[in-house]
């Protein structure tokens, strides 16, 4: 399984085309916080039942050998609102920021007429 990796370059957030699967060390470095407390945030939410755990968790086999715990985007967003770290606020910023930008379905044909002014259809 090929996975993608969530970054902050400090700049920007970075999302890969590949599905999101992270470990909670991962998370942790995303976020700016300890991957204990990454660990005991997931646990509370699974336990809350605010997500489903077969849904947001897998148990994989990473490319250096060892097997980890991995976790979907839908946790690493929901983890995001529970951590008040710059790291944490910087990606809830961006991600409400991709949410509320109006995606351009069509693109603007310029049309242009001899003696006349350009105009957009």
């Amino acid at each position: 399984m090929k996975r993608g990796i969530i970054s902050n370059n400090g700049y920007s957030i970075i999302i890969p085309n590949d599905e999101i699967w992270m470990t909670s060390w991962e998370i942790a470095d995303l976020f700016y916080v300890t991957p204990v407390s990454i660990n005991h945030t997931i646990k509370r939410i699974l336990k809350k039942e605010v997500l489903v755990a077969s849904q947001v968790h897998r148990y994989i086999c990473l490319e250096n050998g060892n097997h980890a715990d991995v976790y979907n985007l839908e946790m690493v967003i929901a983890l995001s609102f529970h951590f008040d770290t710059g790291h944490s606020t910087f990606f809830r910023r961006w991600l409400i920021r991709k949410a509320s930008t109006p995606y351009r379905t069509q693109t603007p044909i310029l049309i242009h007429l001899p003696g006349k002014e350009e105009c957009s259809c």
